[in-house]
């Protein structure tokens, strides 16, 4: 039982806005950066991410927790271009879908504009817009309320390195702008993107000539686009939309599970929300803090009970019931029969 104790974390500071959520990629991203040099388990705790939690390819967390993390991570390493590295260093396919529907169009203004339309995959708050204007285009946008510095030049850098993959080509931006504040580049953000960079910015800018959009993609594959493309517009439609309060209430509380039971006041914090404008919108849409803890308690124990490696009485304390006569009681009034009776029914 010890490697699942509840693990006590300190609370990241939240934001003073909802920003929404990060696909757990983005938590895989830096790990799998921070594995092999000071390892990771500080940051994660720092940034209330847990271990189970990067076991599931379709979790989403927190902003403000992917922050923390990114953040983290270049103070612990003494990397202030820990973001930029990672990207570097980040293999063909990490990506998920988006490397390949990126690299089965034709030319870069294609894939560049693919990237920016599935942004939301990776975090639901972000908003990137491909400009064409007569001498340049840009690709522009942001987090409506605070940047989050190394995961912005990650993100940045590798939209820029895997357009240069699918080219073939190492073209060179006219200006990179980022909306975070820093003292100085130290040289590698220059290096990596090869153009003036700038910072305090009032949205993110990527500029570069028009004459990039139309390089060939070595890999183009018109057939493989629809293909690709349907499994992105499928992943796209179970992200919550920034405007959906009960999916991304629910999105919190079931990032807090494994450390803790959710509590109002936790959640509508994670959020950034006042705890009374939490209960009273989500009363609004017909729902209640309670029954969204119930129903992601629901939805996690059906996942658990399809690993034969998990007890009944382990799934009973990752749930946070009493013991595994109080999981029995809440599974029976769930689906009508015992935890025991519907894993038999699996095996």
């Amino acid at each position: 039982m010890g490697a699942l104790r509840r693990q006590k974390t300190s609370a990241a500071d939240a934001g003073p806005a909802d920003e929404g959520t990060l696909t757990i990629l983005a938590a895989r991203w830096a790990v799998s950066a921070l594995e092999p040099r000071v390892g990771a388990d500080a940051c994660l705790r720092a940034a209330e991410i847990s271990r189970a939690d990067l076991e599931h390819v379709d979790a989403r967390v927190p902003y403000r927790s992917i922050r923390a993390l990114w953040e983290e991570a270049a103070a612990a390493t003494g990397d202030p271009s820990f973001g930029v590295h990672v990207a570097e260093s980040l293999p063909i396919g990490a990506l998920d879908v988006l490397d390949y529907v990126l690299l089965a169009e034709p030319t870069a203004g294609a894939g560049l504009s693919r990237m920016t339309r599935y942004i939301r995959l990776v975090h639901d708050r972000a908003e990137l817009r491909l400009l064409v204007e007569p001498t340049h285009a840009r690709i522009v946008g942001g987090v409506p309320s605070s940047a989050a510095p190394q995961f912005d030049e990650f993100i940045f850098a590798v939209l820029l390195l895997r357009s240069r993959h699918a080219t073939g080509v190492a073209w060179k931006p006219e200006r990179m702008a980022f909306q975070h504040q820093r003292t100085h580049d130290e040289g590698e953000l220059a290096r990596v993107f090869g153009c003036p960079i700038a910072f305090g910015a009032p949205e993110v800018e990527l500029r570069f000539a028009t004459s990039v959009l139309d390089l060939p993609h070595r890999s183009a594959d018109r057939t493989l686009v629809p293909v690709v493309a349907r499994f992105a517009d499928a992943a796209l439609e179970s992200v919550p939309a920034p405007d959906d309060l009960v999916a991304r209430a629910s999105v919190a509380i079931a990032h807090r599970m494994p450390a803790e039971l959710p509590t109002l006041p936790g959640t509508a914090a994670a959020m950034g929300l006042p705890e009374r404008t939490l209960q009273r919108r989500l009363a609004e849409a017909g729902a209640s803090h309670s029954a969204l803890v119930d129903h992601v308690r629901r939805g996690l124990a059906l996942k658990y009970l399809a690993d034969a490696a998990l007890s009944i009485g382990e799934i009973a304390f990752l749930l946070h019931f009493a013991d595994s006569t109080a999981f029995d009681r809440a599974f029976k009034r769930w689906s009508g029969e015992t935890p025991a009776r519907y894993r038999s029914r699996l095996f």
